[in-house]
């Protein structure tokens, strides 16, 4: 820890909401997500506590977890007090505050009631000058007004029919799933409200949990970044925080109107829920503002906080306003990129059908020199820059090298160096698509990133592309998949989808007591050729499978089929055999090679022109 004292201990229920105890759920936090499975397990982990000591009233105490916190001091109308920003426990923390203000809503004891409200808030005293103030808050959230209404008033809780329509209508995660929670948590004590003796449980019940039930905490006195890294050791439970998470709180810091501060905190919101495949999630896409801003990797890249500290201190970035503001940019572009509009004057959906393939077999290296080609020239011949960054990163891929992130970051690099030089942007990017760096065989002298396309055009020969398996067949969907591009009509979009396409042997994988009539060599040969499999959908795979080809074929006619490769073969060949597949062969290579070598929009307009001859 930096210099900072860690204060650590164990608090029972009732002295985490104590009258000296107030939270604040950060802004940074995520949202009150458990649901009705993860409420009832903690319930019936109390009652079972609570029930294994009633006979010899010696209950044991009942441990539900360690909490992290930051301690801040907080100063309002001369008064001070501390706050704690919980970074571990929030949901179970948020959870024990909805059951204690169900609990006094089911009571009819005024102690009992009396104490949840000492609990829940505290109360103003205009003599002491104190003032009214929950004990826990939300940064940002608009989630006040819900514990206002529901938690913080007795009786909050039984409000049904308003608890239903926010979670019908709420756009707040938290106030839809807390409003969710008060109707499991009322479900669970229904069948003890059934006995006679539910008040007297209700008190014996509320005690247990108040005396017996404890949390060990864990806090730090203002110390953001020593929380999250106590946060990061310790936590193996939950919706753990992202770096992201982080990164945003350290920047609204920055921001000292409130007012824009909760918009850029909603902003960050808006930034994450835009984000999906082939990104995991947020923080991998802050990678790739890393690898657009550093454009190299070293030591000080090597986590992404330590990525964004050493651009902080080298003033390649700033903190606040400016970091929102830079990553809203690179957002648009991904957006654009995702979105797919981009159509070239030649081809409406060639852009949008290469997005699809490299997302969906591929993964998202190529989005980052994507995205910065788009804040470097516009969408001026993007569709170029798209073949042959494809092109290139499939080659390499498909070749096993690993040399990948290098060329990358020397593309990125290019471009910047490009855009300094005088000239229209129109001319600068015709000099940046002529670079070498965009060629196959492109050796930078500090790194072997020379590929010689020839060795990928033998793998497509070579290859048992039809004997992949696992992440492996991502390889062998993608060449069919481009097959399916170059092949389809100039307006056909490509869709695929994971779970309903699989890869399909034409020639079977096992001809042994089969239709299929053919020498054993010459099947191992070619069993696992790209000219003896086509993408198809799973439900007609299954009807396949060893039948003969004029029963696949009969199959495959009787359903509309939109993979335009797949639709060749069965077209194009009546019957099925060793001679059909080498024929298919050889056209795929041919199609492939004159694709790769041409690495430009006329090349594929080109053999859009031939195949429609």
């Amino acid at each position: 820890m930096q210099n900072s004292k860690l204060d650590t201990g164990k608090k029972y229920i009732k002295d985490l909401y104590s009258s000296d105890c107030f939270y604040n759920i950060p802004e940074y936090q995520r949202p009150y997500v458990w649901g009705e499975e993860q409420i009832n397990v903690l319930l019936d982990d109390l009652f079972n506590a609570y029930e294994n000591g009633e006979e010899n009233n010696e209950r044991k105490e009942y441990f539900i977890g360690c909490m992290i916190w930051n301690s801040r001091k907080i100063n309002e109308s001369k008064m001070s007090y501390t706050c704690h920003d919980i970074l571990d426990g929030q949901q179970r923390f948020i959870t024990l505050y909805l059951l204690q203000g169900v609990m006094r809503d089911l009571s009819t004891n005024k102690k009992l009631q009396k104490k949840v409200q000492e609990r829940l808030r505290q109360e103003q005293d205009e003599f002491d000058a104190i003032p009214a103030r929950s004990r826990i808050e939300f940064s940002i959230r608009e989630d006040r007004e819900f514990l206002e209404k529901f938690l913080l008033e007795p009786a909050g809780t039984l409000l049904e029919e308003e608890l239903e329509i926010i979670i019908d209508e709420s756009e707040s995660i938290s106030e839809a799933n807390m409003a969710s929670a008060i109707f499991t948590i009322q479900e669970w004590f229904h069948e003890h409200r059934k006995s006679d003796n539910f008040q007297e449980f209700l008190n014996n019940f509320f005690r247990y949990i108040s005396t017996k039930v404890l949390t060990l905490y864990l806090a730090t006195p203002d110390n953001l970044d020593d929380a999250y890294n106590l946060f990061t050791v310790l936590n193996s439970r939950g919706l753990q925080l992202q770096i992201g998470d982080i990164l945003k709180a350290q920047n609204l810091r920055e921001i000292s109107d409130a007012k824009v501060r909760k918009r850029y905190a909603e902003k960050w919101l808006e930034y994450e829920n835009a984000i999906e495949s082939p990104y995991r999630n947020f923080d991998d896409f802050l990678w790739a503002i890393v690898n657009i801003t550093m454009k190299y990797r070293s030591d000080e890249n090597q986590s992404l906080k330590g990525a964004f500290d050493f651009m902080y201190k080298k003033e390649l970035l700033y903190k606040g306003k400016k970091t929102f503001d830079y990553i809203e940019t690179y957002l648009k572009h991904y957006r654009t990129i995702m979105e797919g509009n981009i159509r070239s004057q030649d081809n409406r959906f060639l852009f949008k059908n290469l997005v699809t393939v490299l997302n969906s077999v591929f993964g998202s290296q190529y989005i980052p020199p994507l995205m910065h080609y788009l804040e470097c020239f516009g969408n001026y011949k993007v569709v170029d820059f798209l073949i042959k960054i494809d092109n290139l990163f499939s080659a390499h891929w498909l070749s096993g090298r690993r040399q990948l992130q290098t060329r990358i970051f020397i593309i990125l690099r290019k471009m910047d160096e490009i855009l300094k030089q005088k000239g229209d942007k129109k001319s600068l990017v015709d000099t940046f698509l002529q670079d070498d760096v965009l060629k196959y065989d492109y050796d930078d002298k500090n790194a072997n990133t020379m590929l010689d396309i020839e060795d990928f055009f033998t793998l497509l020969s070579d290859e048992p592309w039809g004997s992949f398996a696992g992440t492996k067949i991502n390889k062998t969907r993608y060449l069919l998949l481009k097959l399916d591009i170059l092949m389809g009509g100039e307006n056909t979009r490509l869709h695929f989808e994971r779970t309903s396409s699989s890869v399909e042997h034409l020639m079977p994988r096992k001809i042994k007591n089969s239709k299929w009539k053919v020498k054993q060599e010459d099947h191992s040969e070619w069993v696992h050729s790209l000219g003896n499999i086509v993408l198809i959908d799973r439900k007609k795979n299954s009807a396949f499978s060893n039948k003969s080809y004029p029963e696949k074929k009969e199959i495959y006619k009787s359903v509309i089929e939109a993979r335009a490769n797949t639709n060749y073969v069965f077209i194009k060949y009546p019957q099925w055999n060793i001679e059909a597949i080498k024929q298919n062969q050889k056209r795929i290579e041919k199609v492939l090679r004159q694709y790769y070598e041409g690495n430009s929009i006329e090349t594929f307009l080109e053999i859009k022109k031939s195949i429609n001859s």
